[in-house]
C-alpha cells in the first residue's frame, strides 16, 4: 500500500454560492459538495517517520527536541531526525519540535502502518516584541502591524493558574500566507492546514493572516490569560489577499494536543486588518473553513525512477503564487504524495526545486470525490540530478549498515546504502557544491568530510571508503588524580562555532548519563585553526566542588583537528584550576574529540 503524508493546501480559491436549502449543492448548477467528515483520532497506527528541522534562513537546527507520538530524538548536526515505530493517530499524526528560542514547530502528516513518512520543520525565532506590566496591562504591536492587547489584571502562569503581576514579555510573530519568498519550501506555520469546524467537520484553511504568540515572565515562565479575561489581537491582511478578505472570518488556534486547527470564535475586518478576542494564546489565524478531497499522485523521472524527498506544491490555476499562499509538501521514499485538497477547483501540481522554482507541472482539477492522478513522468531537465556508487569500510568490504549525509547549498538528504551500493534521485538548483560524509554505523567509523560538484544527470561518484575517523565522540578529563570518561552514545557530545565571527568555539555535553550525571562545557578562541593559538579561563564541570573551575591567567588550548561540520574537533589543555565559590586549587587535564555541529 502506498506509503503517504497530507499535503494540506491553503491557497486562493473561488467559492461559488452556496444554496442555503440543500447542504449538498453548491450552486444552481449542481456542483456537489463533498460529504462532511468527522476525524476520528482514537483509531492508531504504528508509524515512523524522519526528516530535517531548519530555521528561516534555511540552516539546520542542531539538538532540538522532536517528538511523536510517545517517542522523542534529537536533531543531529544537520539538523536530521528519525522516529521509528512509534504509535500516532491514523487520520493525524505529527511530529513537535522544540528548541530554545523559537517557537514550537509542528507538521501534521497522515501515517500509514509499518511506514515512513518525510518532513520538514521550519522554526521561527522568538521576537521580543514589547513588556507590558500585568496589573496594568498594554499593548504589544509589531514592525508589521500585528498587535496583542492585555487588559489589566488578566495574566496568570500557564502550570499553575495561579494570578501572576510581574512583567509580561510578550513574544509574536506575524505569518504572512502570501509570502513567495520561502526558499527552503518549509511553511511557516503548523499543522497541515486542516481544521475543526463547530460542528467538528474537517475542512480545509484559506488562511488571510496567522500570527504566533507567546507571553513569558521575565523567569521563563510560560504565561497564559486567565479564566475569564480575554485579549484582543490585530491580524493584518497581506495585500496580496486583500481584494478577497471577506468583511467577518472565523478564528481558528492551532490545538497542540491534536495537531489540527480548532475553530474558535470570529474577527472583524477593520480597515486593512482583522481585529477579534481570544482566550488562550499558541497560533491564531483568520481563514475560511473549505470543503476538501484527497488526492494521490506518484512522481518519476523520465526513467520511471521515483523522485524521492521532492518538494511539491499546488495552486490555484490560472492565479500568480503569490495570490493565494500555496502549500508545500515531499514525495515519500518511492515518489508517492498524497494530500488534502480544495474540492471542485481547478489546480495546478509543481514539482519545484529547493529554491522554489518549478521544474514541471501538472493541472487538474477536482470535483466532490477523492482523485488519483496516477504517476506523473516530468521532464524536469538541469534541475535532476541522481547519485550512485558503491561504499566499503577500512577493511575494503562492502557497508551494510549505513548512511551517506549530503549537505550545504540546499541539498540536504540521508541516503541509505544497501549491501554496499548507493543510488538517489533528486532536484537542484543548479550545478551545487555539496559536502559529503559516509558513515559505517557497524565499525562506527566515517570518511573525513569531502565536497562534489553535483551536475544535472547522472553522477557516479564511484567507490566512497567510510574510513578514516571514527564517528565516537568523547571527553576524558583528570581532575586531582580521579578520572572520568563522558562518551557517546551513553552521553550525546556537541561542538559549535559561535556567531557572529567565528573567532569562540564551545565544547559542551548535552546530555549526561543518568548514571553518571557529569556534565562538562568550555569554551576557548582563537577561530578555526590548529595549534596552540588558542585559550580558555574557565571550566563548567560537575566535578568542582561547585560546578565551575577558573583560572586567573589563560589557559592554553592544543587543537590537533578542527573540521568543518559533520566532522570532529579535537584538543587537549592542562592547568591548575580554582573553584568558583571556595577557591579551592585542583588540577585538571583535559582532552576531548567533539563532533563539530555548527
Amino acid at each position: 500500500m502506498r506509503s503517504r503524508f497530507y499535503l494540506l493546501l491553503s491557497a486562493l480559491i473561488f467559492i461559488l454560492a452556496i444554496d442555503a436549502c440543500n447542504d449538498d449543492i453548491t450552486d444552481e448548477a449542481g456542483i456537489k459538495e463533498p460529504d462532511p467528515v468527522t476525524p476520528d483520532l482514537t483509531v492508531k497506527v504504528t508509524a515512523s517517520v524522519a526528516g530535517y528541522v531548519i530555521d528561516e534562513s534555511g540552516s539546520p537546527v542542531v539538538y532540538a527536541n522532536v517528538l511523536a507520538g510517545e517517542k522523542q530524538v534529537s536533531t543531529d548536526e544537520f539538523g536530521y531526525f528519525k522516529i521509528t515505530n512509534t504509535s500516532l493517530a491514523e487520520f493525524a499524526g505529527f511530529v513537535k519540535v522544540s528548541k530554545n528560542g523559537y517557537f514550537e514547530g509542528y507538521e501534521t502528516f497522515v501515517p500509514e502502518e509499518g511506514k515512513q513518512t518525510f518532513v520538514r520543520v521550519k522554526l521561527l525565532a522568538k521576537t521580543d516584541v514589547a513588556i507590558i506590566n500585568a496589573t496594568s496591562g498594554g499593548t504589544a504591536t509589531t514592525i508589521d502591524g500585528a498587535t496583542v492587547s492585555l487588559p489589566a489584571n488578566a495574566v496568570v502562569v500557564a502550570s499553575n493558574n495561579t494570578s501572576y503581576t510581574g512583567e509580561v514579555h510578550v513574544n509574536v510573530r506575524l505569518i504572512n500566507p502570501s509570502d513567495s519568498q520561502d526558499n527552503d519550501l518549509s511553511a511557516d506555520k503548523p499543522g497541515d492546514s486542516r481544521g475543526i469546524n463547530e460542528e467538528g467537520y474537517i475542512k480545509a484553511l484559506k488562511s488571510f493572516s496567522t500570527i504566533a504568540v507567546e507571553l513569558l515572565a521575565s523567569n521563563g515562565q510560560l504565561l497564559q490569560i486567565a479564566a475569564g479575561k480575554s485579549a484582543t489581537i490585530t491580524l493584518p491582511i497581506p495585500s496580496a489577499l486583500e481584494a478577497d478578505a471577506p468583511a467577518s472570518i472565523d478564528l481558528w488556534s492551532f490545538d497542540t494536543a491534536t495537531g489540527l486547527w480548532k475553530k474558535d470564535g470570529s474577527a472583524t475586518k477593520t480597515g486593512n486588518n482583522y481585529v477579534g478576542t481570544v482566550t488562550h494564546f499558541s497560533f491564531w489565524e483568520g481563514a475560511e473553513g473549505i470543503p476538501l478531497v484527497n488526492f494521490t499522485a506518484r512522481i518519476v523521472n523520465a526513467s520511471a525512477q521515483p523522485l524521492a524527498n521532492v518538494p511539491v506544491t499546488i495552486t490555484i490555476a490560472g492565479m500568480p503564487k503569490n495570490a493565494g499562499h500555496g502549500r508545500f509538501g515531499y514525495t515519500d521514499a518511492n515518489g508517492y504524495i498524497t494530500g488534502a485538497v480544495f474540492a471542485n477547483t481547478n489546480l495546478v501540481l509543481d514539482i519545484a526545486t529547493p529554491c522554489a522554482i518549478s521544474a514541471y507541472s501538472h493541472e487538474f482539477a477536482t470535483a466532490a470525490a477523492d482523485i488519483d492522478l496516477g504517476t506523473l513522468t516530468g521532464n524536469l531537465g538541469q534541475n535532476m540530478v541522481t547519485l550512485s556508487g558503491t561504499v566499503v569500510n577500512c577493511n575494503n568490504q562492502p557497508v551494510t549498515n549505513g548512511y551517506i549525509q549530503t549537505y550545504d547549498n540546499g541539498f540536504y538528504n540521508r541516503i541509505a546504502i544497501n549491501n554496499g551500493a548507493f543510488t538517489f534521485t533528486g532536484l537542484v538548483c543548479t550545478n551545487t557544491e555539496v559536502s559529503i560524509v559516509v558513515v559505517d554505523n557497524t565499525t562506527l567509523v566515517q570518511n573525513i568530510p569531502e565536497t562534489v560538484t553535483i551536475n544535472p544527470g547522472a553522477n557516479n561518484l564511484g567507490t566512497i571508503t567510510a574510513c578514516g575517523t571514527s564517528t565516537v565522540g568523547y571527553i576524558y578529563y583528570i581532575i586531582d588524580n580521579d578520572s572520568l570518561e563522558i562518551r557517546e552514545p551513553a552521553d550525546t557530545l556537541g561542538a559549535y562555532n559561535l556567531e557572529p565571527d567565528g573567532a569562540w568555539t564551545q565544547i559542551l555535553t548535552m546530555s549526561g548519563n543518568p548514571n553518571e550525571g557529569q556534565k562538562m562545557a568550555f569554551q576557548f578562541d582563537g577561530s578555526t585553526t590548529t595549534g596552540t593559538g588558542h585559550k580558555l579561563t574557565e571550566v563548567f564541570s560537575t566535578a568542582f566542588p561547585s560546578g565551575r573551575g577558573y583560572w586567573p591567567a589563560p589557559v592554553t588550548v592544543n587543537i590537533s583537528e578542527y573540521q568543518s561540520v559533520g566532522g570532529f574537533i579535537s584538543g587537549s589543555f592542562s592547568s591548575n584550576m580554582l573553584d568558583f565559590a571556595d577557591n579551592s586549587i585542583h588540577t585538571f587535564y583535559c582532552s576531548f574529540r567533539v563532533r563539530r555541529r555548527v
